[in-house]
This record gives structure tokens, sequence and C-alpha cells, in this order.
């Protein structure tokens, strides 16, 4: 299990994508993150996908070996 920071510094080295920590928005367990929707949709869906992405390989570490 990561902890937010950990999600959030993996995020930005793996996939170039930037997101917060929930702890920023009060949000007290974790691990939640926070995106901007602030944004062209297209540059949003494509950072969620690296998200999920992200996610994936987390969970499933030796896929695609």
């Amino acid at each position: 299990t990561r902890t937010e920071e950990a999600w959030v510094l993996a995020l930005l080295r793996e996939e170039s994508v930037i997101a917060q920590a929930g702890y920023f928005f009060d949000m007290h367990s974790e691990a939640f993150l926070v995106v901007s929707l602030i944004m062209p949709p297209d540059d949003f869906r494509d950072g969620i996908r690296r998200l999920v992405e992200l996610v994936q390989r987390a969970e499933h570490p030796t896929a695609g070996c």
C-alpha cells in the first residue's frame, strides 16, 4: 500500500502527471489524490488514463513481463 505522497511522486516520475495529495484538501485518511478539471478535456482524459495504468501496474507488477 502506497501513501498519498508515494502515489503523487510515482505519478509524476512514471507518467509525467501532476496531482495533489488529499491531505492538502483536509482528507484525513489515505490515500486520496486530487486532480484539476481546469484543462482541455483531451489532456484530462490522457492524465486519468495514465493514472489508471499506474494503479493497474501497482496491482499486477509482473503483468506484461
